[in-house]
């Protein structure tokens, strides 16, 4: 169980409180049988008990919201005996006016918003919360005691045994002595586990990799920015300065989850036992200038469709192998065959591209449909105006005339008055028309169905062309991936080979010099004697006497 007391103004807590929607509650519900002398609405429910806050004027606070997480559902009854402890605590008194309000989301437990005002309603004076956050520590741990919940880690184990034998419950004390104890710096923070939770993000999936890039680069910052691309990550520019430089911010490409990579990868390798220990100012220097978080994050979720379809298809290719080395033939064939069908499976950005080119085809053959229509009809006109004989007779009549008066003989103006009037529009001339277009349209029709073809053709061909393009440049990424990792391999050999080098010549240095230094403390003890030293000098003058000379130097 979780809770938090916190004394605040009533601000945009109204809003907070019955917001529901996508990445917020799933359901809002106002819990009448537990409120008490306020109305039912949140905002104005807030401005009542605000306003009997106010009337105290040395209370700088409006209201005190309590938030209500246990790891379970509640049965009211059990709702009701947390509230009166958390009355008592705080001495809160029990007739004070109260508003709860229930939030659902998803598969969690339903949590609850308690608000109360900051004065006592009778008195006038206002309520004590100090030191409120390891009392909220200690009744969430006696609440989960006794409502049969399982102890949460907690860094204040000892101080909650304390503060319960204090309240005289000595039985509550030692099983919350005996609880499980949380390193500082190791559990994600709240900010992140809500985060999470919104986005349906696996957090100890994303833990691991950010573990598991960092053993890989050795602490050489620069290298882990390479490792961290690789495990699926991108870094961005946060908002807040340290120093001058934005905080680095870390992004999961697959859930677009946000955390401070700095604080992120301390977390991560205390909890592993290998404690980084990196400060913000010197991962700000290493990284230099990077995207700001939000262009950061829109770009990828525009790219975000095409790299969900590639990670798809990337664990085909991995079911693929293992079916394969196991010797599961049958088994890998359906596996090839649905990753092609999968390939072959358009995403909604291509299908509106198909659907606008096939829709552009459709439209141009349509508007050669309807002027073809549109000829029809005037001529289906004129042939109804010319169908009456006497239109027919008057029109032959002044067509001779303006023939004649144009100075063409009888004969030649009859000729061309008949001409004339045969050539115009008629019914049987308007339906044979009709006729020739419906066969053009019909033939229309199938050449549209043919050049539909033809589109998706193009447009499937473009898409695979882009694709294989698209693999291409993937592949030479992976492969100038590959040569940059081997030659920071070959470097960080090279370097380790010179050091050795360096290390020998040292020692080498060393040992030489010692040496010398041993030979001369050996001459100085074997230095001969001066006269009146004993016979030691004698004895040295002898010898050198008695060495052989020429041909016995030889021997």
């Amino acid at each position: 169980m979780m809770l938090l007391t916190t004394p605040r103004r009533i601000g945009e807590l109204g809003r907070h409180l019955m917001k529901t929607g996508r990445g917020s509650n799933e359901q809002v519900i106002i819990r009448d049988d537990l409120c008490r002398d306020v109305p039912h609405e949140a905002v104005l429910a807030l401005r009542v008990l605000a306003a009997q806050s106010r009337r105290n004027h040395r209370v700088q606070r409006d209201v005190v919201h309590i938030v209500i997480s246990p790891k379970r559902a509640l049965s009211p009854a059990e709702l009701g005996y947390v509230l009166r402890v958390i009355q008592e605590e705080f001495d809160i008194p029990t007739d004070a006016a109260r508003h709860v309000t229930e939030h659902r989301k998803g598969r969690r437990a339903p949590h609850f918003h308690v608000v109360y005002a900051m004065t006592d309603p009778v008195t006038g004076k206002a309520l004590r919360f100090r030191r409120s956050r390891e009392r909220d520590d200690m009744l969430a741990r006696r609440l989960e005691i006794e409502l049969g919940e399982g102890l949460s880690p907690s860094v204040r184990v000892d101080r909650i045994a304390e503060m319960l034998r204090e309240r005289g419950l000595e039985d509550l004390a030692e099983r919350a002595a005996a609880g499980p104890v949380a390193e500082p710096g190791i559990r994600p923070g709240k900010d992140e586990m809500q985060q999470a939770a919104r986005l349906e993000a696996d957090v100890e999936t994303i833990d691991d990799r950010v573990l598991l890039a960092w053993r890989r680069c050795g602490g050489d910052l620069q290298r882990f920015r390479a490792e961290l691309d690789a495990s699926g990550f991108s870094l961005c520019a946060g908002h807040t300065l340290v120093d001058g430089r934005p905080i680095v911010r870390l992004i999961d490409r697959e859930s677009l989850m946000t955390t401070s990579l700095t604080r992120h990868v301390n977390r991560v390798s205390k909890g592993a036992g290998q404690a980084a220990k990196l400060h913000e100012i010197d991962v700000g220097r290493a990284f230099g200038a990077l995207p700001a978080e939000k262009q950061a994050r829109a770009a990828l979720r525009l790219d975000g469709p095409q790299r969900s379809a590639d990670a798809v298809l990337g664990e085909f290719d991995r079911l693929i192998r293992e079916m394969e080395a196991d010797g599961e033939r049958d088994q890998a064939d359906r596996a090839k065959a649905a990753k092609e069908r999968t390939a072959n499976r358009l995403t909604a950005e291509e299908r509106t591209r198909l659907r606008q080119r096939q829709a552009l085809v459709r439209e141009r053959y349509r508007r050669r449909d309807r002027i073809r229509r549109a000829r029809v009809n005037r001529f289906f006109i004129a042939a109804g105006v010319f169908a009456n004989p006497k239109v027919r007779k008057l029109a032959f009549y002044l067509l001779a005339a303006g023939a004649m008066a144009s100075g063409a003989g009888l004969l030649g103006a009859l000729a061309v008055a008949g001409v004339a009037v045969a050539s115009l529009p008629s019914y049987q001339g308007a339906r044979r028309l009709r006729a020739a277009h419906d066969e053009a349209a019909a033939q229309d029709r199938i050449k549209m169905a043919a050049e539909l073809q033809a589109e998706s053709r193009d447009f499937f061909r473009q898409r695979a062309i882009a694709m294989k393009l698209a693999d291409q440049r993937a592949c030479q990424r992976a492969m100038q991936e590959k040569r940059e990792r081997a030659a920071r391999l070959r470097a960080m050999k090279e370097q380790a080979r010179v050091r050795a080098g360096r290390q020998d010549r040292e020692g080498l240095r060393i040992r030489t010099r010692a040496a010398e230094e041993q030979l001369a403390r050996v001459m100085r003890g074997h230095r001969p004697g001066r006269s009146g030293q004993g016979d030691g000098g004698q004895q040295r003058n002898r010898s050198a006497a008695a060495r052989p000379r020429g041909r016995g130097m030889e021997r």
